[in-house]
């Protein structure tokens, strides 16, 4: 009663409708900005194929009249270095409309690496070249030659949003409407009225906590879903939900030392890879829900609440990476809340100086539900102590 109670207050409210369209608005840009991208990416190679080969008959041109045979061997030199650079862009331009060469060579390249790094004793580049290796072997072996990025379809759509998008718009929709959703019951003069309804205390800052985070999941997820059906649809991207996709690797934790599994490699296929992606955007959802809930309920302006709420995020973005190079373990742990790059959860892709978590999915799950626990719990606390106050 009470939750549907207060998910009805969110429905009506002027501040849903505002996110509902802040949403669509987002998505549409975002879909709009990467497909302009890609257009201006094909054109921009064009030109600049037709820029270099300008270039090498003009040298060509130099070198027919150079007599000095040093400055011949330079022109001759950077002759064949801008030949190179052409084939190099001619391959790409084929790949856009030859799934199959571009699987197939990414596949023997990545066998290369293997190799390589197998004599070279790397075993951090090792296990990485082998994960792509198989990866792209076995979408050889289905004949589904299929590329993330390639084109932007459905897939695409999704899981580029794990690159800081989704984390963007779950910030700005729970800062609207999450801010006010303790605080307004100070500013209204209706938290005394609250006291006077059967019901504990705490179940009241709960239902809150739930509605906030249900409103923020459904205008998320459900309009992503809504897009990635779409985008699917238009471009029948659906057929490839079985392709594997190299977000995931198995490695094995020992404290927080990270060390690679030759053998047992987990592959991950779209559709598991984009359930993940969903999978984490709720456990962050939770977690910034939490957050804004807590600092909502200190104050009894919602737009302090957003102000505290935001310095914090920031805060954090900032010093993440000084967090990193910590020597304390334990102390790394601090960057992995609110992870505002969702992929850096599952990658196999990740930067020296971070390799530990490269296992840490259930470490940044664990992590933000502890924080979520947290939050709500101190929510209870502050409201419980303001109650009999007032």
């Amino acid at each position: 009663m009470l939750l549907n109670t207060e998910i009805q207050k969110i429905l009506k409210s002027k501040k849903f409708f505002i996110a509902l369209i802040i949403t669509i608005g987002l998505n549409l840009f975002y879909c709009w900005f990467v497909y302009n991208e890609e257009n201006k990416s094909i054109e921009s190679t064009k030109q600049y194929i037709a820029y270099t080969e300008k270039q090498i008959k003009e040298l060509q041109q130099k070198l027919k009249k150079e007599k000095d045979d040093m400055k011949k061997r330079l022109y001759l030199e950077q002759i064949n270095e801008l030949n190179r650079i052409i084939q190099k862009e001619k391959l790409k331009m084929q790949y856009a409309s030859n799934p199959k060469k571009e699987i197939e060579e990414r596949a023997r390249y990545y066998k290369m690496r293997y190799e390589i790094s197998q004599k070279a004793g790397d075993y951090k580049e090792l296990e990485i070249n082998k994960v792509n290796y198989q990866i792209l072997n076995e979408n050889i072996k289905r004949k589904k030659y299929y590329s993330v990025g390639r084109q932007f379809d459905g897939w695409t759509y999704l899981l580029s949003q794990s690159y800081g998008i989704a984390f963007f718009i779950i910030i700005v929709l729970a800062l609207l409407i999450g801010s006010g959703i303790v605080s307004d019951e100070y500013r209204e003069g209706t938290a005394k009225i609250l006291k006077t309804m059967p019901v504990k205390r705490s179940n009241i800052i709960l239902s809150k906590f739930i509605a906030t985070v249900l409103t923020v999941s459904a205008l998320v997820i459900g309009i992503q879903i809504v897009f990635f059906i779409v985008l699917n649809l238009i471009t029948d991207s659906f057929k490839y939900y079985d392709v594997y996709c190299n977000w995931i690797s198995k490695y094995k934790v020992i404290g927080f030392k990270i060390y690679p599994v030759s053998d047992g490699v987990k592959l991950l296929n779209l559709l598991e890879c984009s359930l993940l992606q969903l999978l984490t955007e709720i456990i962050l959802i939770l977690a910034i829900s939490g957050a804004i809930m807590f600092f909502s309920t200190i104050f009894e302006n919602g737009a302090f609440a957003s102000i505290s709420f935001f310095a914090i995020i920031i805060a954090i973005s900032i010093f993440r990476q000084k967090i990193l190079i910590l020597k304390r373990p334990i102390l790394k742990l601090l960057s992995l809340i609110f992870p505002w790059e969702l992929s850096m959860v599952y990658t196999n892709s990740l930067p020296g100086e971070i390799e530990w978590i490269y296992a840490s999915f259930y470490i940044v799950i664990g992590l933000n539900l502890l924080m979520t626990v947290i939050f709500v719990l101190a929510s209870m606390k502050i409201f419980e102590h303001r109650e009999k106050v007032l």
